[in-house]
């Protein structure tokens, strides 16, 4: 299996050998990995700068693509008049499986009519040079520390442009740029094996990324990276209800901190559950906590293992799937693949797998980490018995006005039951808002915030 990865194929081949980047190599940042990233063969975010040599990758330019925008945040698709190169369905799955993950051509074979409509592929996502400029830093000063649970050094940027390991990809992955300040709703669908569709929670969310406050540093840094709150509006019966999350860069002392609003009881209460494998309510079993974004939170239960990069189809640029109406998105099985935009990027591969004395439902797990955001895109989990449980698709939205791309909306499919749930949907609810960092906003994050806002 290792040939099919992408090894002595391109010009990252030469780089990380000549710094001795080895799977499953040493936990601390070096000062060669600077002269990597200065030496004009990656790009400021540690992907490869060049194309691949057929040319169905292009190179990164490093240019914002426009992709305007009503007031409202949404974002239009810069690339709608373009048409699929390629349509792969289950008939021609075989001459494409070496650019396909288990989990979709799991979909390719029982879903009826799925099929991947593959685009011309964009390298769009582009971040500011301040952003750059910290990720150039980190290169040096971000190092892992017990045993891989903790992020130290590291500030601004992803800490490890040229990872050494699965845990440094994994860390790229949770700390990728998103945003200072976020603010949308979102709808959360469940589908049935049937077709049956419900709406099972709208909800307003907001975030903030003390990671990312431009006037901080790596001295001065609280160790918080991000916080969330969440208040649901929708369906009638959960209005009110209300969650708030502290996620933080050590996870060996502190894995996550959660609060939970429930208007029956009038009261917040800490939640020590809104992590690893505890089931998403609103997702009716079909995700757990850990599956947002394909994967969150510590890694402590699983050796990650850093497979290497490879060349996969993967969704990307997908603004025009967040502007379609839901009845347009939404198909029996899938999303409506006519709905869903496929280009060819390379990504590099982490396999999670339990640790000893440890446990979650998902055995295994392959993540898929597009080498442009760093950010999860596809991903596979298998469950006790070894079986392939479920797959997911995490869709990137382009924000050229930040500028960013980021992962928003994410879908995960049972391939054993035929449920699916469609997470993050904002296609009925508006779009992204984006805000400056500002301290004072993190009185919102608060449990007393979290109380004085319920309602009901």
């Amino acid at each position: 299996m290792r040939t099919m990865f992408l090894s002595c194929q391109n010009a990252l081949a030469a780089v990380t050998a000549a710094v001795g980047v080895l799977l499953g190599g040493g936990a601390h940042a070096a000062p060669e990995d600077v002269a990597v990233l200065k030496g004009g063969q990656l790009t400021p975010y540690g992907a490869e700068r060049a194309g691949n040599k057929e040319g169905t990758i292009p190179a990164w330019d490093g240019k914002a693509v426009a992709a305007g925008g009503a007031a409202n945040g949404k974002r239009g698709d810069p690339f709608a008049a373009e048409k699929p190169r390629l349509v792969i369905t289950q008939a021609n799955a075989g001459e494409h499986a070496a650019l396909l993950t288990d989990g979709t051509k799991a979909l390719l074979a029982k879903v009826p009519g799925f099929k991947l409509e593959v685009y011309p592929s964009h390298r769009s996502a582009v971040f500011t040079q301040s952003i750059y400029d910290q990720v150039l830093k980190n290169a040096s000063r971000a190092r892992l520390a017990n045993d891989g649970l903790t992020v130290e050094g590291a500030y601004g940027g992803i800490p490890f442009p040229v990872p050494k390991n699965g845990q440094e990809a994994v860390w790229n992955h949770m700390l990728s740029y998103r945003g200072q300040v976020t603010s949308f709703t979102a709808d959360k669908y469940v589908m049935t094996a049937s077709g049956d569709q419900m709406l099972t929670s709208r909800q307003k969310t907001n975030l903030i990324y003390p990671f990312y406050d431009p006037a901080g540093n790596p001295e001065q840094f609280s160790g918080e990276w991000a916080r969330a709150r969440i208040d649901v509006t929708e369906p009638p019966a959960n209005a009110g209800q209300a969650l708030m999350t502290i996620d933080y860069v050590d996870n060996y002392t502190r894995p996550k901190d959660g609060w939970q609003y429930l208007p029956g009881q009038r009261r917040v209460r800490k939640s020590p559950s809104i992590a690893y494998d505890t089931p998403d309510g609103s997702a009716a079993g079909l995700a757990n906590f850990d599956d947002v974004n394909l994967f969150i939170g510590a890694q402590d239960r699983y050796q990650m293992k850093l497979l290497g990069k490879k060349e996969m189809l993967i969704p990307y640029n997908n603004n025009g799937l967040m502007t379609k109406p839901i009845k347009e998105a939404v198909g029996k099985g899938s999303l409506n693949p006519e709905a869903v935009r496929w280009e060819l990027h390379r990504v590099w591969v982490v396999e999670a797998t339990l640790r000893d004395g440890k446990r979650n439902t998902a055995a295994k797990r392959r993540l898929y980490l597009n080498e442009d955001t760093w950010q999860a895109v596809l991903a596979d989990t298998w469950d006790a018995q070894g079986k392939l449980w479920k797959t997911g698709q995490a869709f990137t939205m382009l924000a050229g006005d930040q500028p960013l791309a980021t992962t928003l909306s994410y879908a995960w499919f049972d391939l054993l039951s035929g449920g699916w749930v469609f997470a993050g949907a904002v296609n009925e609810t508006g779009g992204v808002n984006y805000r400056a960092f500002d301290a004072k906003q993190l009185n919102n994050f608060t449990s007393a915030a979290l109380s004085s806002g319920g309602v009901r």
